[in-house]
């Protein structure tokens, strides 16, 4: 009996291990803390390891487990919602800044400066917005693989990209008014 688990541990593992770096950053786009986004991806791996031969038989498995990833998380964000216990939730960012990269420090302040606009810009998003922005255009999923994660049709999402995307431009607007060059005309008296 202990080879056949072994067996199949090692073929879950097989499985998995391609897809954890991707899980975990698109549980973490999601939730917004270290912690939450190991619980989540812990919760689905807990949930995935007895559907091992039907995960076998899935030809595109990333968005599959994206999909289970997802589910999982609006399930917990009800859960939550429903609890009478209000937690603290950590908005203080949705990324991880990296500064050695080889730009001079203007522009790596530069990129802090737009990095801190964008994680506020993306807090005022709602649920929906920021999880339909965070899949396409950080994480990198298409729409039809979106369409397979959330259950939504083709037409649906891209209007909802389009809004969110609006959005995105209209909060980033109110947090910089003016653009670079203007504030440079403004200071030069120009």
């Amino acid at each position: 009996m202990w080879p056949i688990k072994r067996s199949a541990h090692t073929q879950f593992e097989q499985l998995m291990s391609p897809n954890l770096k991707k899980l975990y950053r698109l549980a973490y786009r999601l939730t917004g803390q270290q912690h939450e986004a190991e619980d989540l991806v812990q919760d689905v791996m807990v949930k995935l390891y007895p559907r091992l031969d039907e995960m076998q038989k899935i030809e595109k498995l990333s968005p599959w487990l994206a999909r289970v990833l997802y589910r999982q998380f609006i399930d917990k964000l009800r859960r939550d919602q429903r609890s009478p216990v209000d937690l603290i939730i950590d908005e203080s960012s949705f990324y991880e800044t990296k500064s050695d990269n080889g730009q001079q420090p203007s522009e790596v302040t530069e990129s802090e400066i737009l990095q801190k606009k964008i994680d506020y810009a993306l807090t005022h998003l709602n649920d929906d917005q920021r999880i339909l922005i965070m899949l396409h255009d950080v994480e990198g999923y298409n729409l039809e693989e979106i369409q397979q994660i959330q259950d939504v049709p083709l037409g649906t999402l891209k209007s909802r990209l389009n809004r969110a995307r609006s959005k995105l431009r209209e909060i980033l607007k109110e947090v910089e008014p003016f653009a670079a060059y203007e504030r440079v005309k403004e200071v030069r008296g120009l």
